[in-house]
């Protein structure tokens, strides 16, 4: 376990935990139970496609290594016009390749190790000692808070003692007092003892190309990817908050708002796409994803001069932008926002996009 350890922190991991390979049925039948009582969309949520057992990875899995890279958060607020985005997803892609080395240094050594994500890692870290759960569903660790990204890797040998927690499942006792987290989630998100209702989690939604209900979007403030509003607040996040940096002035500048809501027409957006993945990863960086997420922040900064660009997203062939869009530019609310809706009702086929139309043309009544 030692060499194990070393290796880890040499990679740049702050700490790892090792825990038998054992089917997590307390995680399952919790999972479940949020299922029955809809707080988790059970289509949304297959397919994530989970693993519910480590044999699952590797058929004679003997144990699972849990990794824990931390990662400093951003500055905020951003400068006005860039849609916020996390810093973890700048740093997920960094963690996945010094797993994937860790990996490959078990089977130098003969153990057969493959890495994961899909398992239940929260879980799996705090029954590995590695931190606790708190009221905001997040795993804490001690020198990172939350900000913190988690690997599994499972491996058919037994390559340390595992470092077994009593109470994987239970919320810090030091949150019953607080519940700041619970106040400050503006879609009222957080229910009691840690259960997250993730048809109103803002960050559930962002970045899925799909319809967003209009309450979701108006939370959304300015953010393109990542929430972090109960992270933010959190008092035992506090000393990783401070003395924070924003992202470099070239780095904001492809998340402006009229560089994103013009990546619907820029002939060069293959180009802009790219560099917007070497930030938030290829799946995130994805036209739809990010137009249909676009275009609510625009609608929340309500400044007349996105009009021209929302004009043309109104017309962007995926359903969800469109609707997105007219709810926009129905927020921005000028006379010039009334005749582009107008104009739009009148060659609009989708019903959809047709009522949300309808809707933004009735709050200007």
């Amino acid at each position: 376990m030692n060499d194990t350890t070393e290796k880890a922190l040499e990679l740049g991991f702050s700490s790892v935990g090792i825990v038998p390979a054992e089917h997590p049925f307390e995680w399952s039948r919790e999972v479940q139970r949020r299922i029955d009582e809809s707080l988790i969309p059970e289509e949304e949520w297959s397919r994530r496609n989970l693993k519910h057992d480590p044999a699952e990875v590797i058929a004679d899995a003997k144990q699972v290594l849990i990794l824990v890279g931390s990662h400093e958060p951003f500055k905020e607020p951003f400068p006005p016009g860039i849609a916020v985005y996390s810093s973890h997803y700048q740093e997920y892609p960094k963690y996945l390749k010094k797993a994937e080395s860790f990996a490959g240094w078990l089977r130098s050594h003969g153990i057969n190790a493959v890495v994961t994500s899909k398992l239940p890692l929260k879980h799996l870290a705090v029954k590995a000692g590695l931190g606790v759960y708190r009221q905001n569903s997040l795993v804490y660790s001690n020198d990172s808070g939350s900000f913190i990204i988690l690997f599994g890797i499972v491996t058919d040998t037994e390559i340390g003692e595992a470092t077994l927690s009593d109470e994987p499942l239970k919320v810090a006792s030091d949150c019953a007092d607080c519940n700041k987290c619970v106040y400050s989630c503006p879609t009222g998100a957080i229910m009691p003892e840690g259960t997250i209702d993730l048809t109103k989690c803002i960050r559930a939604h962002m970045g899925t190309g799909t319809p967003v209900p209009p309450e979701i979007r108006e939370a959304y403030g300015v953010r393109l990817i990542g929430c972090e509003i109960c992270q933010r607040i959190c008092p035992h996040n506090a000393d990783v908050l401070r003395d924070l940096s924003l992202p470099s002035g070239e780095e904001l500048e492809l998340f402006s708002l009229p560089n994103l809501l013009n990546l619907g027409k820029s002939p060069s957006r293959k180009e802009a796409l790219n560099d917007i993945a070497d930030v938030i990863g290829k799946n995130y960086a994805r036209r739809n994803r990010i137009l249909g997420d676009a275009v609510i922040a625009a609608g929340n900064m309500k400044d007349p001069n996105l009009l021209e660009y929302l004009a043309e997203t109104l017309k962007y062939p995926h359903v969800p932008v469109r609707a997105h869009s007219a709810w926009a530019i129905g927020r921005i609310g000028t006379p010039k926002a009334k005749e582009i809706l107008l104009s739009a009702l009148q060659e609009e086929k989708d019903p959809m996009v047709i009522s949300e139309i309808e809707a933004a043309l009735g709050e200007l009544q």
